[in-house]
């Protein structure tokens, strides 16, 4: 370890660097809207929308779970599924903010980036992550093979269709 070793008598004796009258750093709080009430959707599946995701994230509950269904979703899956909802809700409230306040926002020292791109910029990429492993992205889905399926299945229905005609 660099520097001097620490001394644990030091805070009582109220010595070393403290910060000085009118000096001290405050911290700004930035509050988020208040998520906006949805019209309720009656549920088609089985899995709905756990009681602590917001009311904003449920309708990215809905859509994941519509797609994962047919593939074989099951309830350990849920958690996960919780967290990619969050995360692209998360990423769109940073980009309201962003929208709001711009891309520069007045700092301690003047301008400086704002805040919120790292938070949008971080729930963006935990999105995908998490996409990625549930095979939501079209990438995911060429790799997994699941768009050939999907294919196959349209070239069958469509030649089914033209031979009942």
């Amino acid at each position: 370890m660099k520097g001097r070793p620490v001394d644990p008598g030091r805070a009582r004796r109220r010595t070393g660097n403290r910060e000085k009258p009118g000096q001290a750093r405050k911290a700004k709080v930035v509050a988020l809207p208040a998520p906006t009430e949805r019209a309720e959707v009656v549920e088609v599946s089985a899995f709905a929308p756990p009681e602590d995701l917001p009311a904003d994230a449920a309708p990215i509950w809905r859509q994941a779970i519509a797609e994962l269904e047919p593939r074989g979703l099951r309830a350990a899956d849920l958690e996960g599924v919780r967290m990619m909802c969050m995360a692209a809700l998360r990423a769109r409230q940073a980009a309201h903010e962003i929208e709001r306040y711009g891309l520069l926002v007045q700092g301690q020292r003047g301008p400086m980036p704002n805040p919120m791109l790292k938070i949008e910029k971080d729930a963006t990429a935990t999105y995908l992550r998490l996409a990625e492993q549930y095979g939501l992205t079209l990438a995911s889905r060429m790799r997994l093979g699941l768009m050939t399926l999907v294919g196959e299945s349209m070239l069958g229905a469509l030649n089914r269709d033209l031979n009942e005609g």
